[in-house]
C-alpha cells in the first residue's frame, strides 16, 4: 500500500484544502497589519523645562516661593520620572523627565500644563506665570549611505 501524496490528501478532502487556504491568507493579513508603517519610529518629546521669572528676587527666596512650589506641584504626576531645579536670581528652572514606560507623551504635558495653571495662583505677586518650553525633537531619523571606490593602479 503506498501512502497518499500531500496533492492527493487536498483532492479528497476539499474542505482540508479550503482551510489551509484561509489559514494562509488570515496569517498574510495578520502580519501585514501587524508591519511597522516606518523603518524607524516617531521618537515622542520626553523632557521639557519650566521657566518662572521673578524679577529682583534673590536666588534664595526664588527657591523658597517659587521652584519649591512648582515642584511640589509637578511631584504629583506619576509620569514623571525625573525633575530638576536651578534656581537663580530672578528665575527658577525646573527640568523634567518623563518614565520610559510612558508612551502618550501629549496627556502628560498637558497636565502638566494643567497643574502649571493651578500653582500659578499660589506664586507671589511679581512672579510671572510659569511657562512649559518643550523641547523639539526630530520626528523621525534620516539615514546617509555612502559608497567608496577604489580608483588606484593596485587593489589596497
Amino acid at each position: 500500500m503506498t501512502t497518499p501524496r500531500l496533492a492527493d490528501l487536498f483532492y479528497r478532502q476539499p474542505r482540508l484544502l479550503v482551510l489551509t487556504v484561509a489559514l494562509i491568507v488570515a496569517s498574510g493579513v495578520s502580519a501585514f497589519i501587524g508591519l511597522p508603517r516606518l523603518e524607524d519610529p516617531v521618537i515622542g518629546q520626553r523632557w521639557a523645562i519650566v521657566l518662572t521669572a521673578y524679577p529682583g528676587a534673590s536666588a534664595e527666596r526664588v527657591e523658597a516661593l517659587v521652584t519649591e512650589k512648582i515642584e511640589d506641584e509637578l511631584d504629583e504626576i506619576d509620569e514623571i520620572k525625573l525633575l530638576r531645579s536651578t534656581s537663580r536670581a530672578g528665575i527658577s528652572v525646573v527640568s523634567l523627565e518623563l518614565k520610559d514606560e510612558v508612551t502618550e507623551t501629549d496627556g502628560v504635558f498637558s497636565r502638566v500644563r494643567d497643574r502649571l495653571g493651578d500653582v500659578e495662583a499660589e506664586l507671589p505677586r511679581g512672579a510671572l506665570p510659569p511657562r512649559l518650553e518643550d523641547t523639539e525633537m526630530q520626528p523621525e531619523a534620516y539615514a546617509f549611505i555612502v559608497g567608496l571606490v577604489w580608483e588606484g593602479e593596485r587593489e589596497g
